[in-house]
């Protein structure tokens, strides 16, 4: 059995940098957190030095819009998905009619 000095061990190798990084985004009276890669978080720290109130009023409007095209693509996406495999199930069983079932012929 390990014993507790092992438990607590440090990992031998380091995990290295963070993928993403947290950029704020100061919005009138919150902040805005946007995780974003080390490249886009320094296109967003030069897009936000010298930034006024219109300036940061439609930057939110235009990241907005990203995001709610990005809602909509993976919406549609995921529908794209679904209606596959409900084509794929329609053609492997066979369609009946509704109703009672007709009567065979004893004979």
């Amino acid at each position: 059995m390990p014993s507790n000095e092992d438990k607590s061990r440090e990992p031998k190798s380091s995990k290295g940098k963070p993928r993403q990084v947290r950029n704020t985004i100061p919005l009138g009276k919150q902040d805005v957190a946007v995780y974003a890669s080390p490249k886009i978080a320094k296109a967003l720290a030069e897009v936000t030095e010298d930034m006024t109130i219109y300036h940061g009023v439609r930057l939110a409007q235009v990241m907005e819009a990203v995001y709610m095209q990005g809602l909509k693509d993976g919406a549609r996406k995921a529908f794209g998905v679904i209606d596959g495999a409900v084509s794929k199930a329609k053609e492997v069983v066979p369609y009946r009619n509704p109703g009672k079932p007709s009567r065979k012929k004893a004979g």
